[in-house]
């Protein structure tokens, strides 16, 4: 496996096919589970066959019973966790991460122009494929298919299949389905690497590893409701916060909102003019939110 630390360019773009028509990228696209013979797991897998969508399974990582081990290039600062969240990772949690985080590690060691990454509890929408091909032309960093919370954001531009490219000013949670591009890619594995905080909010964080990060409406994609055998739940994992620990939190919380504040005055065209959606944009039974949508939520 070859870190990203030690790689900062990024080879030559190879071909491939994405849905029905041809692209110059090479796209790759992966399907998380611990258990491809699930249900949902091969249902998701024939929903993207049938859209001409090419995907493989990569295997999970297991941290039901034990914490996982970490490989090299990948560090756990769990005095950060401490600082950020007031608890370490739970071994679920951590193995959710290394398993998103070795999937694009490998994305970009095959040389992949953009990786694709769904949670085996997906469902995708007739025009997946059609919204995928027109979001690799464009070369964005960091698209996220579907959302689990509303926030404000600028409408972008309109897709040839109609769906509306957006920039939220803030995170939108969730990792069960996400497209990143060769930038992405190497933005994502330098800052991820050094694990402190849930995969979903690594994303949320963009401002932290400045990933030009987007949305689209109406999500092209949306949660089962059932759980994904990639499970992440939070139960503390031992480690509690010292006194010092709890003392910083609030500065650390502040330090890192005025990154944000800094982030979003800087790039203030990218992100403004802003609004909530007038309606709901996906199917997700979490999908959560403030404002007009939250009247049809």
């Amino acid at each position: 496996m070859t870190h990203i630390g030690s790689q900062p360019q990024a080879p030559a773009l190879t071909s491939s096919a994405l849905g029905p028509s041809a692209t110059p990228f090479k796209l790759r696209c992966f399907i998380i589970s611990l258990n491809p013979s699930t249900k949902s797991s091969r249902n998701l897998y024939h929903q993207l066959e049938q859209q001409g969508v090419g995907a493989e399974f990569f295997t999970a990582v297991d941290g039901r019973s034990q914490p996982p081990a970490l490989l090299p290039g990948e560090r756990l600062q769990p005095h950060l966790s401490l600082l950020r969240l007031g608890r370490t990772l739970s071994n679920t949690e951590l193995a959710c991460y290394l398993s998103h985080l070795r999937a694009v590690q490998k994305a970009y060691d095959s040389g992949a122009s953009h990786v694709c990454l769904l949670e085996d509890d997906v469902v995708i929408e007739p025009n997946f494929a059609s919204t995928l091909d027109a979001l690799v032309v464009d070369e964005l960093e960091n698209v996220r298919l579907m959302a689990l919370k509303l926030r404000r954001r600028k409408t972008v531009k309109t897709l040839p299949n109609g769906v509306v490219l957006t920039r939220p000013e803030r995170g939108t949670l969730g990792t069960q389905a996400y497209l990143l591009n060769r930038a992405g890619m190497i933005k994502f594995l330098r800052h991820a690497s050094t694990i402190y905080e849930a995969i979903d909010h690594v994303f949320d964080h963009f401002y932290l590893f400045d990933l030009a990060s987007y949305g689209v409406e109406p999500h092209v994609a949306y949660e089962l409701g059932q759980g994904s055998s990639v499970s992440k739940r939070p139960e503390p994992a031992g480690q509690q916060p010292s006194w010092l620990h709890r003392l910083a939190y609030q500065p650390t919380k502040l330090w890192f909102s005025l990154r944000r504040h800094w982030y979003l005055t800087r790039h203030h065209s990218l992100f403004y003019p802003a609004h909530y959606p007038s309606s709901k944009p996906g199917k997700s039974p979490r999908l959560r939110g403030k404002g007009k949508a939250a009247n049809v939520l």
